[in-house]
């Protein structure tokens, strides 16, 4: 089932969610939802708080790079009660977008990989060490369990820039 993501503006994308004490079929049926929505919208991840729950679960789909130059997603892959661990040194700058700011694209900085540990859907505890855009993914998604935006990790001439523009999307999406 299609569920409604939630806009910029509505107060669910800044709360710091609760982790998932158990998964039930509720929750099996969620990740299902969102990892529908996900590709309904043409989105690489998917946080819950975007879909109007506050818990600790994200969707996503990671890019593979094939030998010719052409990409693939992954099978979905669900992550309940994620922790990230041991950032890379390095910074790398690219662009990202959100579903719950939709038009909105913007360059940030971002440690070139991360480690993983979650739950799967299953309740099984997995560790994984991600690099490139597939550990921007897991950051990007992982902020929104944190209450976080991507928009929150521009520098302030970018956040100057771009504030007209926000205040018309929450206008726009408010609840």
């Amino acid at each position: 089932m299609l569920l409604k993501i939630q806009q910029y503006g509505n107060p669910v994308l800044r709360k710091r969610c609760k982790p998932i004490d158990e998964i039930t079929d509720e929750i099996r049926k969620l990740a299902k939802d969102m990892i529908e929505t996900m590709d309904k919208g043409n989105g690489c991840g998917l946080a819950a708080p975007q879909v109007g729950h506050a818990v600790r679960m994200f969707v996503l789909r990671d890019y593979i790079m094939h030998d010719d130059g052409h990409w693939t997603l992954s099978d979905a892959k669900v992550y309940i009660n994620p922790k990230l661990t041991h950032p890379g040194t390095h910074l790398l700058t690219d662009v990202e977008g959100c579903l719950s700011l939709p038009g909105l694209r913007l360059d940030i900085d971002r440690p070139d990989r991360i480690t993983v540990e979650a739950l799967d859907i299953d309740g099984k505890p997995f560790t994984e060490e991600v690099e490139g855009y597939n550990a921007r993914i897991r950051m990007h998604e992982n902020d929104h369990i944190n209450g976080v935006l991507f928009i929150d990790r521009v520098d302030e001439k970018t956040r100057h820039k771009i504030d007209p523009l926000l205040r018309e999307m929450k206008k726009k999406y408010s609840p």
